[in-house]
């Protein structure tokens, strides 16, 4: 068969194309080695995608807080891992506390002591007031027994009624004998003899009362003993004084340990008198009499 034949043949056998009919282009060949290229190429981009999205995204996120940190205007510097929170806030809070409930209980303690204090002080007033009456009544008590006694041994003796302690001192007989009041039994021997040596020097002093032994007393080694005069003058401030300085010229003859008298103290003849403090009334505060105590 002749190829020229052949085709011609077949070109003759084949339909003739009619006018305005397109063609239809061959179909594209497939290639191998194309798609074997495109196929590295996608595998290369793939590798390259996946391999450098994870550092992308951790530069990304640590280049964040630097960017927040300048948008803020804050130090690059990080906190310590080790940094623990300021504590110094809550210790101050403590120790306020602690001292507010210390100021509380010295507060508490003070008002306590202070309610105390007032206490004993009333108390002790109230104590110095029941011992000056007591004081005030065995005095009235003294001298209205004394006046009894005078009275009755005027009597007795059809004599007038002994002067007032007021009226002016007349002068004493060389022997006369004191008459002391005593409530709990009678005064020291010495005692008595130095009461008569009063009376007999002093003028004016056998009209005045002398309260002896009695059981209420500051000094128990006074009164109580039987080793304590109270020479009752009054409002006599001369009678008073002239009893004093009698006692103090004869200070070792009549065995004499201190007096008492105008709420001053004296404890020796060359001494200085010693105020003492308020008692309350004037019997309490000696005002009214001369207080001797003598040495037992």
């Amino acid at each position: 068969m002749h190829l020229r034949t052949t085709v011609s043949g077949r070109a003759a056998d084949r339909p003739a194309r009619t006018p305005g009919r397109h063609r239809r282009p061959p179909a594209p060949r497939l290639r191998p080695k194309l798609y074997l290229g495109v196929a590295a190429a996608g595998a290369l981009l793939v590798n390259v995608v996946i391999g450098a999205g994870p550092d992308a995204e951790a530069e990304a996120t640590a280049a964040d807080p630097v960017s927040v940190a300048a948008q803020l205007d804050m130090t690059s510097q990080g906190v310590p891992a080790d940094a623990t929170p300021d504590l110094e806030p809550l210790e101050q809070l403590a120790a306020s506390r602690s001292a507010r409930e210390s100021a509380q209980t010295a507060a508490q303690q003070e008002q306590a002591a202070a309610v105390q204090a007032e206490a004993e002080r009333q108390q002790a007033e109230a104590e110095a007031a029941a011992r000056a009456a007591a004081e005030v009544s065995a005095a009235a008590e003294v001298k209205a027994r004394a006046e009894a006694e005078a009275e009755e041994a005027a009597e007795e003796q059809g004599a007038a009624p002994a002067p007032s302690s007021a009226a002016a001192p007349t002068v004493a007989a060389g022997n006369a004998v004191a008459r002391i009041t005593n409530s709990t039994g009678r005064v020291k021997p010495q005692v008595q003899a130095a009461a008569d040596a009063v009376v007999s020097g002093v003028a004016g002093a056998g009209g005045i009362t002398l309260g002896g032994t009695r059981a209420s007393a500051a000094d128990p080694e006074g009164h109580p003993s039987g080793l304590a005069l109270d020479y009752m003058v009054l409002s006599n401030e001369t009678m008073g004084d002239a009893i004093v300085a009698y006692h103090v010229a004869h200070w070792d003859e009549l065995g004499v340990d201190y007096l008492i008298y105008q709420q001053r103290m004296l404890s020796s003849p060359g001494a200085a008198w010693k105020a003492m403090a308020n008692r309350g009334s004037a019997t309490a505060n000696h005002m009214d009499h001369v207080h001797v105590n003598y040495l037992g």
